[in-house]
């Protein structure tokens, strides 16, 4: 898995790598510049925004290219050379070309604009200047090309401050971070490309990951021929439980999906009066029905339990959720199943997997939305260790943390935005370790594969769950 880096750990991983390649960081500068000038050849004007740090001297670098390339090339230095420091100093006395300081004096339109302006390091709204260049670059008619990130877009947490630049293609050079991928990364990025410069991984192995890149390959063990002397106990019992009066599409969803996803055997616990009606929706689905508070349920014996898909926070959906979360089963908790264990003042052994938005994680930890979606790593790493589970922070750039390492899935989009996509994730994730994979394991799977069963269906907003369902076959071909 690629692996994705922190702000702090961009030096230490340069410095190796002009360490691996023999070589200082002017030249490594250098050949970063050529590695993402190489993008733009194709282009016959060339518009530089260099900002104050390194990440401008590759700017100044990739103009003094193009120059020599005979292109049209003007550079728009938003701090002047002789307040530069260090390589980018060198690279801006190095370029031989037109400067302008000012955006009056930039004059003819240009087929592209260079964002040189921050790197990776950003952690606060651009101001002044800065925040004017950047709304420049983002109405000026030309595409857009971003060195490392797109400036405004924090490297960390993907967090795009006001303005950011909308880039349609962003190179990064020798590692990829985790802004790159979540939060409001993919929507700044446009295009992401990585140039490694044949710095091998070997060269900064001993520097720790903020979090890995989850990728397809997640789902080689799916695609396995299964043993032919089997039977449907050898694929494990699962157990849904949600679904309150009025909401019994929620655990239909979960149950079919832990059933398309593999589960031998499924069973959906709701309420008295809806249980009759499940097996009219889906014949597999075996169901049983809870009355209320005053009434024990007889708990049918399964590997793993999926608990609170529309579950509500009733008296029902209280006394449902406290005698299934004391059958101390491995437990996959979704929807008001969280709710209701932010609301607890104990947090049960049994819970392997949790699968939160960001709202309900912030009931979780007592705090705003806001502050999930600042720092969604950190987030999701501390649900982990509270609870002591794998934890799956549903949104743009899904994460997944045990407490331990973290991981990044790239793939999905908007089109999973829609009512039902989270009960069938949730199921999916149920089904998967009642197989016997391993929770971590099991959440990986799950959220690669409903993502890109939504990506190779390319329905945009016409996608609905049931959809999802119905397709998650054609992506495991």
């Amino acid at each position: 898995m690629q692996a994705l880096y922190r702000s702090q750990q961009t030096k230490p991983i340069d410095e190796a790598a002009a360490n691996f390649l023999q070589i200082d960081s002017y030249t490594l500068m250098q050949r970063a510049a050529l590695a993402v000038y190489r993008h733009i050849a194709h282009y016959e004007s060339v518009l530089v925004v260099t900002g104050p740090g390194n990440n401008g001297g590759d700017g100044w670098v990739m103009a003094e290219l193009a120059r020599q390339d005979h292109k049209k090339v003007l550079v728009w230095a938003l701090l002047k050379p002789d307040a530069l420091r260090g390589d980018a100093a060198k690279a801006a006395a190095d370029y031989q070309g037109e400067v302008v300081f000012s955006v009056d004096a930039i004059g003819a339109d240009f087929e592209v604009v260079v964002d040189a302006i921050f790197g990776t390091g950003l952690s606060r709204a651009p101001s002044g200047g800065y925040a004017e260049a950047i709304v420049y670059i983002n109405n000026h008619p030309a595409k857009v090309l971003a060195v490392d990130i797109p400036s405004g877009l924090a490297g960390d947490t993907g967090v795009a401050y006001k303005p950011t630049v909308q880039a349609d293609k962003t190179v990064a050079v020798i590692n990829l971070m985790p802004g790159h991928f979540t939060g409001d990364g993919q929507d700044c990025c446009g295009e992401l490309v990585l140039e490694c410069l044949d710095v091998s991984t070997r060269a900064y192995a001993g520097i720790k990951p903020s979090a890995y890149l989850l990728d397809n390959a997640r789902l080689a063990d799916l695609r396995c021929v299964r043993k032919h002397n089997s039977h449907k106990g050898s694929y494990g019992r699962v157990l849904v439980a949600g679904g309150q009066h009025g909401m019994l599409g929620a655990v239909l969803l979960s149950g079919t999906a832990a059933l398309v996803s593999g589960a031998g055997l499924v069973q959906v616990i709701t309420t008295e009066d809806q249980a009759p009606t499940v097996p009219l929706y889906r014949p597999e689905l075996m169901a049983l029905g809870f009355q209320g508070s005053e009434n024990q349920i007889n708990i049918p014996a399964a590997d793993v339990l999926v608990l609170g898909m529309g579950l509500g926070t009733s008296q029902w959906s209280k006394a449902l959720w406290q005698q299934l979360i004391q059958a101390n089963m491995p437990t996959v908790l979704d929807a008001d199943g969280l709710n209701l264990l932010a609301e607890s003042n104990r947090t049960p052994d049994s819970i392997a997997v949790m699968t939160p938005h960001p709202k309900e994680a912030a009931r979780l930890l007592h705090c705003e939305v806001k502050d999930i979606q600042a720092d969604r790593i950190k987030a999701c790493q501390t649900l982990a260790k509270r609870f002591q589970c794998v934890v799956v922070l549903k949104g743009s750039g899904s994460i997944i943390s045990d407490g331990s390492d973290n991981f990044i899935c790239p793939y999905g989009s908007a089109d999973l935005a829609t009512a039902g996509t989270g009960d069938v994730l949730a199921g999916m994730v149920g089904s998967l370790l009642a197989q016997g994979f391993l929770a971590l394991q099991s959440a990986q799977m799950a959220v690669v594969w409903h993502a890109v069963t939504a990506d190779k269906l390319g329905l945009g907003r016409c996608l609905t769950a049931t959809d999802l369902i119905q397709y998650l076959p054609e992506a495991l071909k």
